[in-house]
Order: structure tokens, then C-alpha cells, then sequence
């Protein structure tokens, strides 16, 4: 039976994919059934975690299946561990496995959920059905900083439980690679993450612009470094020097941007880094000691109330309060230098050039607003970017043939009658 099963299931993912390439199904009908493999992909990662850890169990592996799923199902042996860690945590909180297993949760809001319960406890996290249904609704990306925020509060130290198990795993990595590479692999606290990569940034943008500039006036703009080109460049440049000042220039930039704000809930101040992740008053204090501060004013619904001045182009001061507000930019979360700063209400219809009108986003989700028609939504004081609304077509059909024009009786009578009139036989033809 359950191999028979296992055949159905193949043979109707066969067909879907047929159906899918063939051309024939309608945009509305790819939609759905793209909502509808979401539910696959989550019931059968828990059949396929299920099923090997039956396996270990009854072989004895001492391992939870990790190994059967990785030779079996071809998976990496890291994601084959993640998959059998997440199965173990869930099967412990039925509200959260009955989700994953009928669909509603995807693998990976399931693995955020399996971490917010080792973090936490079981009941914490059942007992929140707001957790759970935003689960099932948010995109995986979303929904990470949605559990790293739910996580903090409920650790109920302001974030200095996350803060020591993040520097707890720090490590920095290089290793020479076969084809010649020197790679590196690094892991940080969200602090420090944050600094080093607002130091590179600020190097490698002013690389960026110089060769923008200079590649133009030579004509050679084949020649230009990519930006991540330049991260590389900047990471050598800041490790040879011990120039701490932000370039060669000597100018100050942002190390790191601190935002403070009323949580709804408690109505207390909060400190975070952009991007979301909180930080824990011991770790705010040491920052505060070197820190130049910049202040932004929000209501409690994270409304922001400080406005700018109405200008076009937004102000540098403007921008950091963009990139301290959404870390990036606010759809696809890439990275600030690639983003600029993009009115909600066009300015040519009278929108202000302010922080309430303004959403930091990047080149290519700027080129879907402009060129594609995508356009963005707010709710609650939160914005989305959503791709066109679909066209809806009524079934096809031949529209009804032109009349043909035949002669008009009358007009033949005063036709035959003014033959003499060329000019008016001719308007006669074109009325008719």
C-alpha cells in the first residue's frame, strides 16, 4: 500500500509537470497550483522525515535518520540533520505537527517554529495562535524576523540570551579551494555582523562610484569592478591598513544604526539594529559609548511621525532613516547599497519627498514598480510589493462580420439621376 502510494504521488507530480510546460493551462491555474505544491513540498518532507527515522529507529542508527534521509532521499547531510531536528521538535507540539502535516506550514516556517520551541517551550509556542497563523501565512523571510522578535520577548531578557548564544558561535573560516580560491566563511553576533558590513559597504560603494565615473570618461565600462567585486576589494583594503576612520578619505561614516520604539504590547522603549533584531541593554550600553545618535519618533503601531522636507530626491538623512527603518530593501531584503529611496505616491502626483510617502528598495524591485507594473500596498502601516493583478479574459470568440455595404435605393435613384456629377457621386460612395 504505501508504495503504491508513493507511485500515485509520483505519476500525479509527472502529470502536473507535464501540464505545467505544455502551454495550455491558464495563469490563474499555474497560480493555484503553485499555492497547492506548497502543501506538497511540507507533507511530504514530514513522510520523508517520518519515514527515516522509522528506519534508524529499527536499525538502530542513533542518528534520528539523518543519514537514510541524505542517501535516500538526496538531500545534503546538513539539510538531512535540519530536516530530522526540525521532525523531532514538532512531534513534541501537536498543534505545530498537525499544521506542518496537513500542509498549512511550510518546511521552512516549520524549522523557524522547531527553533522558537527549543529557544522557549512547547507551550509558549502552542498557546500563540497568532504565531501559528502568521506561520502559515508569511514568506519564509518574513517569518524569520516575525520568531527571532517573538523569541526575545519571551526569553524575557531583552535579548541577552540571543546575544550570548550568537557570540557564543562566532567563527571565521578560510581555506584554499581547489581551483586556486581562497574562500572564507564567516559567522557573527547580529551586532557585529551588522558593523562589518556597514564598514565594507561604505568602502566598497566609494570603490563602486569611483570606477562608475572613471570607466565613462574612458570609454572602457567593460573594466568595471562588480559591487561584489568591491566588497572583496574593500575587505583587503580595511585588513591592510589600520585605518579605522571609514576610507582613505578620512571621513566618518555609520558603523551601525540603532532605532528605538514603543513595543505595542508593553508600551516600553526597545532598541534594535536595522533589520529587526533587538538589543539587549548591556550590549546598547557598550555601543553608546562611541556612538553619534540620530533621532527618529514613532507611534506605538511603528508609524513613523518625524517628517522630512519636501524635496524630490531624498536626503542623506533621509536614507539612513530608511536603511535604519527596513535594513534593505523592503521587499526582497538586498542589501542598502544596492537600494534607493522610492516614493509610494509618485512625486509628479503631488507626493511628498517624506519618510511616510518614502520605502527603501533596490534596482531590480524599483525596474518591477516602473516597468512592470508592480505596485505596493499598505496595511497597518506596513508595506508589500505585489506583481500585477491578473487579467481575467472571457472565453474567446469571432467577432460579428461588418456589414457589407450595398447600394442604398434611394441614393441609386439620385445617382442615376446626377450622373453628370462625378464629385458627387464620389462623396455619395464615401457617405455610404
Amino acid at each position: 500500500m504505501l508504495i503504491e502510494a508513493a507511485r500515485r504521488a509520483e505519476a500525479a507530480t509527472k502529470e502536473m509537470l507535464a501540464r505545467a510546460k505544455d502551454g495550455t493551462a491558464s495563469t490563474s491555474d499555474l497560480q493555484r497550483m503553485l499555492e497547492i505544491t506548497k502543501s506538497i513540498n511540507a507533507v511530504n518532507a514530514a513522510a520523508q522525515a517520518s519515514a527515516a527515522a522509522a528506519i534508524a529507529e529499527r536499525r538502530n542508527h542513533g542518528d534520528g535518520g539523518a543519514e537514510v534521509l541524505a542517501s535516500s532521499a538526496g538531500l545534503s547531510r546538513r539539510d538531512a540533520h535540519s530536516h530530522v531536528k526540525t521532525a523531532k521538535t514538532i512531534e513534541a507540539a501537536p498543534a505545530v505537527r498537525d499544521a506542518v502535516e496537513s500542509g498549512r506550514v511550510s518546511l521552512a516556517n516549520a524549522k523557524r517554529l522547531a527553533e522558537a520551541v527549543n529557544k522557549t517551550s512547547i507551550q509558549d509556542v502552542e498557546s500563540d495562535t497568532e504565531l501559528l497563523a502568521k506561520a502559515e501565512t508569511m514568506r519564509p523571510d518574513q517569518f524569520t524576523k516575525e520568531t527571532r522578535r517573538w523569541t526575545i520577548r519571551h526569553q524575557g531578557d531583552g535579548g541577552q540570551t540571543e546575544h550570548v548564544r550568537q557570540r557564543s558561535r562566532r567563527s571565521l573560516r578560510m581555506w584554499n579551494a581547489d581551483d586556486g580560491m581562497v574562500h572564507l566563511h564567516g559567522e557573527f553576533d547580529a551586532v557585529t555582523g551588522k558593523r562589518i558590513g556597514n564598514r565594507l559597504e561604505a568602502q566598497a560603494r566609494r570603490m563602486y562610484d569611483h570606477d562608475k565615473k572613471h570607466t565613462a570618461s574612458r570609454g572602457d565600462g567593460d573594466q568595471r569592478r562588480t559591487f561584489h567585486q568591491c566588497m572583496a576589494d574593500a575587505l583587503d583594503n580595511l585588513t591592510a591598513t589600520n585605518n579605522t576612520s571609514g576610507g582613505a578619505a578620512g571621513k566618518p561614516f555609520a558603523d551601525i544604526a540603532v532605532v528605538w520604539h514603543a513595543n505595542a504590547h508593553t508600551e516600553k522603549l526597545v532598541a534594535e539594529i536595522a533589520g529587526g533584531d533587538p538589543l539587549p541593554a548591556a550590549v546598547l550600553e557598550e555601543l553608546m559609548c562611541n556612538s553619534a545618535v540620530t533621532g527618529l519618533i514613532y507611534d506605538t503601531e511603528g508609524v513613523p511621525l518625524w517628517r522630512g522636507k519636501t524635496r524630490r530626491r531624498a536626503t542623506p538623512g533621509q536614507m539612513r532613516a530608511l536603511i535604519a527603518k527596513y535594513g534593505g530593501c523592503f521587499h526582497c531584503g538586498a542589501h542598502p547599497a544596492m537600494c534607493q529611496a522610492h516614493h509610494i505616491k509618485p512625486w509628479y502626483r503631488g507626493g511628498p519627498t517624506d519618510i511616510t510617502n518614502l520605502v527603501l528598495v533596490c534596482w531590480s524591485c524599483h525596474q518591477k514598480i516602473h516597468h512592470h507594473k508592480w505596485t505596493i500596498r499598505t496595511h497597518n502601516g506596513k508595506h508589500t510589493l505585489h506583481p500585477p493583478n491578473p487579467v481575467n479574459y472571457s472565453p474567446a470568440h469571432a467577432p460579428d462580420p461588418p456589414p457589407i455595404p450595398g447600394p442604398d435605393p434611394h441614393r441609386v435613384s439620385r445617382r442615376s439621376r446626377n450622373r453628370s456629377s462625378p464629385q458627387h457621386d464620389e462623396q455619395l460612395f464615401a457617405l455610404g
